[in-house]
C-alpha cells in the first residue's frame, strides 16, 4: 500500500502562498480520516463546464509510477475549498509529496477496514499544468468534413460526363480521363456479334482497322435504335478466316455520339471523328459541333468543342464555326499530316437549331484538317510552325474550278490520295450524286470525268478518262496499290448503289479499277471465285495486296450478313475465304500509307495488257490515254515520284528520278532526268556538309598534331630545367653569354609584342614553359657553361645535348659554337603571330576551337616547333 503526503496551497489575486484554514489534522488518527473522507472534494471552477463533468489534469512533478498508484488513493486527501474559489494548479513550489511504498500495497485483503468508510468519489486525474478544460475534439472533426468537401465538390463541380474541358487555341477541349471507376469501368464492350453493319466510320493504323459507330441490326426485322457508338478492332497483322474475323469489340465510350456516314481521320498513333448524322428513328437532335480524339497508346477519347477555321489559299476567312456534314468523302494521310472531307450535306440531323422549313443543303467544298504538330503551307499559320492540340481546319471553297458550274455539289462519294504528281500528290473524287425536288429527281458525279486536286496549289482540275466506265453511283468504297515500281497506281472501287427510289436503291457487286496515270477504266471479270453479296455504305482497307471489306448494306432481301467481312486478292482478281497477313513490322511503311497496303502486290493481267509492263511493274503509259493534259498536274507528263520525307512537323514529298519506273530506253527518261529543284538544293546541303565534314576531320588532325607537339615538348623543357638547377657551375664566359643571351632575349621579345611578320625581325618564343630560365631572367644568374674553359669552347654539356633547340653560334656567332641558344624563326614560320602560339608562350595546353578558327596559324605553329 501507498501512502502520500501532499500539502496544496490555495491560490488568490493577492498572494497565492497564503494556506486556506482547516481543521487540524492528523494522519495517524482514525478521526481525523473519517471527518476528512465523509465530504466530498469540491472543486469549483472559473470556467464554463458544466457541474459534474470530469476534468483530467496532470500534476506536475509527479512521475508516471506516482500518478498510476494515484488512482487508488482516496479522495479525502484532497483539501476542501470554498464554494467559489478557484483551484490553482499545484506547483513544485508548494507541493510535497512523500511515498511509501510496501510489497503487499495491490493486495486488497491487507486494506485497513476503515478505507472502505471513504467517499467513492476519487481524486480527478492530473493531465495538464493549467486550469481550462481540455481541448474538445469536436473541431477537429469539422475541419476534417470542411477538408473532405472541398476535395469531393470542387473537382465535382468542374468534372462534366469523365472529361474536363480546357481552351486550347479558341477551342474547347479535354481528356477523358481513365480512372476505372469514372471512364472505364462499368462500360460495356462493343459487340461483334450483330446481324448487319453499315454507314459507319474506319481507319487503318499499323496494321489494325478501326471501326467506330454507324448502324447496325440485332436481327432482321429491327427497324428502330440502328444508330450506335460500338467501337471494333481488326486485327490485320495476322491471318483468318472470314467467318471467324479477328475482330475485337472495345469498350463503348461514353463521351463520343452515335453518328453514321461520318469520317475516322487518322495520323500515326490517333484518330478523329468528324461529321456523321443522328438517328431519325427516334429521333435525336444533334450535339453541338465538336471533334473526338482517340489516342491510341492510352485508349482516351479527347474532345475539341466549337472547332474554327484558319485562313489559308481560296479558303473562307479564319474564326468561321466548323459544320458537322454527313455523306461526304474522307481521306487521310499520315506521312502528310493532312486529312479532308470532300462535299457531303448539312441538314436537321447533323446541325444543331436546323429549321425544318429549310430543306437539305449539299455541298461541294473541300474541308481541309492539318494534324496537330504538323505545318501546312496552304494554312496562314502554319506555314513555318506546327498546328495545335487540336489541328487546324481550311475550308477550300473556290480552288481553280471549285466555283465554276462544271463543278456539282456532291454527297456519298469517295476520296483517294495518289502519290507522285505533284510536290504534294493529288486526290481524286470518285462517284457520288444529289437528290432534289423532294428525292424525285437525282443528279450524279460524272464517272468519265475525275475530279483532281492538287495538294500543294489546292486547286481542283477536270481530268477525262478512258474505256468503259462504270455507271454512276453512291455509297462504294475504294482502295489503291501502287506496282512494286510505283510506274502506276491502281484504284479499287467496290459496291455502292443508285439513289432512286429512296428506300429500294439498287446495290452493286462489281469491282472496277481505275489505272494511274493512264485514265483508264478495267472492269474486274470475278466470275471465277464465289463474291460477297452486293452492298453500300460499306468500308475498306489495302493490307498485303488484299482489299479487305467490313459491312455493309445489303437490301431487304438478305436478313443478316454475320459477320460481314470480306477480302479480295487484288493481285489475282479473286475473292478469297480467309486473309493471309505478310510477315513485316505492323508499321512497316508508316511513312507511306500508300506501300504500307501494297506490300506483296503484283500487277493484275488485266492492268498489264492496258498499261504495259509486267507484273513487277514497268507500264509504258505514262500519261492520259485521253490524250495529254492541257492542265494540272499531268500536263506536263511527268512520271510519278515517290519518295516521301518527313522531318520534324513538316512532311513533303519530293522529287526522286530514280522511282519513275520507266522501262529503259523510253524517250521520257530524258524528261524524268532533269534537274529539280529541290533534289539540286539537296545536292548542294550535301556538297556543303561532306566539305564540312572534311574541314572538321583536317583540324583534328591538326590539333592532335599540336597537342602532341606541346606534351612533347614540355617534357623536354621539364627535362632541361631539371638539367639546369642540378649544375651550379659557370665561368666568366658563360655568364658573358647570359647577359648577351638576356639582350638578346629582351630584343626578341619587344620584336614579338610588335608583332613584327618582315624577315629582317628576329622573333622568339619560349614554348612549353610557365615561366622563363633563371639563367635568362637576369644578370645575376648565372648560366649554364659549355665547360670549365674560359673561352666558352668545349664539349657542351649533357643539359644542352637535350636541348631540341640548340643552334652553334646563335649567340656569339660561329665563334661561339659552346653557347646555348634557341631557335628564332622567321617570318614564315613564326609562333609569335598570336592565338595558339601566345597560348603555347603561357603554357597553355591548345584549344580545337582556336584551331577550327585558325588552321594556317596553328599549322605555322606546329610547323615551327617540330622543325
Amino acid at each position: 500500500m501507498t501512502s502520500a503526503k501532499v500539502s496544496h496551497g490555495n491560490s488568490n489575486p493577492s498572494d497565492q502562498q497564503n494556506a486556506a484554514a482547516r481543521p487540524r489534522f492528523n494522519s495517524s488518527v482514525t478521526s481525523d480520516r473519517l471527518r476528512e473522507g465523509s465530504k466530498s472534494p469540491v472543486f469549483p471552477m472559473g470556467s464554463n463546464i458544466r457541474k459534474g463533468r470530469r476534468s483530467i489534469f496532470r500534476e506536475v512533478g509527479l512521475a508516471e509510477g506516482e500518478r498510476e498508484s494515484q488512482q487508488d488513493l482516496a479522495s479525502g486527501t484532497c483539501e476542501e475549498s470554498e464554494p467559489g474559489e478557484r483551484v490553482e494548479p499545484v506547483s513544485e513550489a508548494t507541493s510535497s509529496v512523500k511515498r511509501k511504498t510496501s510489497g503487499s500495497e495491490d493486495s486488497p485483503k491487507r486494506k485497513s477496514s476503515w478505507l472502505s468508510k471513504l467517499a467513492p468519489t476519487r481524486r480527478p486525474r492530473i493531465k495538464t499544468a493549467s486550469s481550462a478544460p481540455p481541448p474538445t475534439t469536436a473541431g477537429l472533426h469539422r475541419l476534417s468534413m470542411i477538408a473532405l468537401l472541398i476535395a469531393i465538390v470542387l473537382p465535382t463541380i468542374s468534372y462534366n460526363n469523365g472529361r474536363q474541358k480546357v481552351d486550347i487555341s479558341g477551342a474547347d477541349a479535354g481528356m477523358i480521363r481513365p480512372a476505372p471507376s469514372v471512364v472505364l469501368e462499368g462500360r460495356d464492350n462493343s459487340p461483334t456479334n450483330v446481324c448487319t453493319r453499315w454507314a459507319g466510320q474506319s481507319a487503318i493504323i499499323n496494321g489494325t482497322v478501326y471501326f467506330y459507330g454507324g448502324r447496325s441490326k440485332t436481327n432482321g426485322d429491327q427497324e428502330a435504335n440502328t444508330w450506335n457508338n460500338d467501337f471494333l478492332a481488326l486485327d490485320l497483322t495476322k491471318s483468318w478466316d472470314i467467318s471467324s474475323p479477328a475482330l475485337t469489340g472495345l469498350p463503348r465510350p461514353s463521351g463520343p455520339p452515335a453518328v453514321s456516314l461520318g469520317y475516322l481521320w487518322n495520323d500515326l498513333d490517333r484518330l478523329y471523328l468528324y461529321g456523321g448524322e443522328f438517328s431519325d428513328n427516334p429521333v435525336e437532335q444533334p450535339s453541338p459541333v465538336s471533334i473526338w480524339m482517340y489516342d491510341v497508346a492510352s485508349s482516351t477519347w479527347t474532345e475539341f468543342q466549337n472547332p474554327k477555321t484558319s485562313a489559308g489559299n481560296f479558303s473562307d476567312p479564319e474564326g468561321v464555326s466548323v459544320q458537322r456534314a454527313a455523306e461526304g468523302a474522307g481521306i487521310s494521310v499520315p506521312e502528310l499530316g493532312i486529312s479532308w472531307y470532300f462535299g457531303g450535306h448539312l441538314d436537321w440531323a447533323t446541325t444543331p437549331g436546323w429549321s425544318n422549313q429549310i430543306g437539305r443543303v449539299y455541298l461541294k467544298s473541300l474541308l481541309e484538317f492539318t494534324h496537330p504538330g504538323y505545318a501546312n503551307s496552304g494554312v496562314d499559320s502554319l506555314r513555318s510552325s506546327g498546328a495545335p492540340a487540336g489541328g487546324a481546319y481550311r475550308n477550300i471553297t473556290w480552288g481553280g474550278i471549285q466555283n465554276q458550274d462544271g463543278f456539282t455539289e456532291r454527297a456519298d462519294g469517295v476520296l483517294v490520295y495518289v502519290p507522285g504528281w505533284g510536290p504534294s500528290g493529288i486526290l481524286l473524287g470518285l462517284g457520288g450524286g444529289v437528290v432534289g425536288d423532294h428525292e424525285t429527281t437525282d443528279a450524279f458525279a460524272s464517272m468519265t470525268t475525275i475530279d483532281v486536286y492538287d495538294i500543294k496549289t489546292s486547286t481542283w482540275y477536270h481530268q477525262q478518262t478512258s474505256g468503259d466506265a462504270p455507271q454512276v453511283r453512291v455509297n462504294p468504297c475504294a482502295v489503291i496499290f501502287s506496282a512494286p515500281d510505283a510506274s502506276s497506281f491502281n484504284i479499287y472501287m467496290y459496291g455502292g448503289q443508285n439513289l432512286l427510289p429512296y428506300g429500294n436503291q439498287t446495290q452493286y457487286t462489281d469491282i472496277w479499277i481505275l489505272t494511274v496515270p493512264s485514265f483508264t477504266w478495267i472492269k474486274v471479270d470475278t466470275s471465277t471465285s464465289t463474291e460477297p453479296p452486293a452492298r453500300a455504305g460499306h468500308q475498306c482497307a489495302a493490307r498485303d495486296g488484299q482489299m479487305v471489306v467490313i459491312g455493309g448494306y445489303v437490301g431487304t432481301e438478305i436478313a443478316c450478313d454475320s459477320p460481314g467481312i470480306y477480302n479480295f486478292d487484288a493481285s489475282n482478281l479473286q475473292w478469297k475465304n480467309s486473309f493471309d497477313a505478310a510477315d513485316h513490322p505492323a508499321d512497316a511503311h508508316s511513312d507511306n500509307s500508300i506501300l504500307a497496303g501494297s506490300y506483296g502486290y503484283k500487277v493484275p493481267g488485266a492492268v498489264q495488257s492496258v498499261i504495259g509492263g509486267s507484273s513487277d511493274g514497268g507500264a509504258t503509259a505514262t500519261q492520259p490515254a485521253s490524250g495529254p493534259a492541257t492542265d494540272g498536274p499531268f500536263k506536263t507528263g511527268t512520271p510519278p515520284v515517290f519518295t516521301i520525307t518527313q522531318a520534324g512537323s513538316t512532311a513533303t514529298i519530293t522529287n526522286n528520278p530514280g522511282a519513275t519506273g520507266l522501262s529503259p530506253g523510253d524517250p521520257a527518261s530524258s524528261t524524268s532526268s532533269g534537274a529539280n529543284g529541290g533534289l539540286v538544293a539537296a545536292g548542294v546541303i550535301a556538297g556543303l556538309a561532306g566539305l564540312a565534314a572534311l574541314y572538321l576531320g583536317f583540324c583534328a588532325w591538326l590539333y592532335r598534331r599540336q597537342v602532341a607537339a606541346y606534351k612533347r615538348h614540355m617534357a623536354v623543357a621539364n627535362r632541361y630545367s631539371g638539367a639546369v638547377e642540378e649544375d651550379g657551375g659557370f665561368s666568366a664566359a658563360g655568364a658573358g653569354a647570359a647577359a648577351a643571351a638576356a639582350g638578346m632575349r629582351e630584343k626578341l621579345r619587344k620584336a614579338h609584342r610588335r608583332g613584327s611578320s618582315s624577315g629582317s625581325s628576329e622573333q622568339f618564343g619560349w614554348v612549353g614553359h610557365l615561366s622563363e630560365p633563371k639563367w635568362m631572367s637576369g644578370g645575376e644568374e648565372p648560366s649554364p657553361g659549355t665547360s670549365g674553359s674560359g673561352t666558352g669552347s668545349g664539349r657542351p654539356r649533357p643539359s644542352e645535348d637535350r636541348n631540341p633547340w640548340a643552334y652553334d653560334g646563335y649567340i656569339g656567332g660561329a665563334g661561339n659554337a659552346g653557347g646555348v641558344g634557341r631557335s628564332k624563326s622567321n617570318a614564315t614560320r613564326s609562333t609569335a603571330s598570336g592565338g595558339s602560339a601566345e597560348a603555347l608562350l603561357d603554357g597553355r595546353e591548345p584549344n580545337f576551337i582556336s584551331v577550327v578558327l585558325g588552321p594556317r596559324r596553328a599549322l605555322r605553329v606546329v610547323n615551327g616547333m617540330e622543325d
